[in-house]
């Protein structure tokens, strides 16, 4: 699959630079991503169970995520899917999905 990175999610890179089992984590993912052929592997992928993916609800639905921290932590990836093919990465969310509400 093809990435594309959002504004919002370029800023909130930053947020996590410090926090070096995060950022680790957040490669793998990416890794995984690249490496899935299209969205229905990925959201059926066991990868992507290991890694929380969950698909949004509510006021943040058409948005999906995977969670960066290991038992139940708060950092989560949070992207966007157009097609098949293309993921875009929105949010690198800090606080279990509140910064990027007020981000909306």
């Amino acid at each position: 699959m093809k990435i594309e990175y959002g504004n919002k999610y370029k800023n909130s890179l930053k947020s996590i630079k410090r926090r070096h089992k995060e950022s680790n984590t957040l490669e793998k993912v990416l890794n995984h991503i690249r490496q899935c052929i299209d969205f229905n592997e990925l959201i059926r992928n066991p990868i992507s169970l290991m890694y929380e993916y969950e698909a949004l609800k509510y006021e943040l639905n058409g948005y999906h995520s995977f969670n960066l921290n290991r038992n139940g932590g708060k950092i989560r990836l949070i992207f966007s899917t157009d097609n098949q093919q293309l993921v875009t990465l929105e949010f690198l969310s800090v606080n279990h999905y509140e910064d990027f509400k007020n981000k909306l």
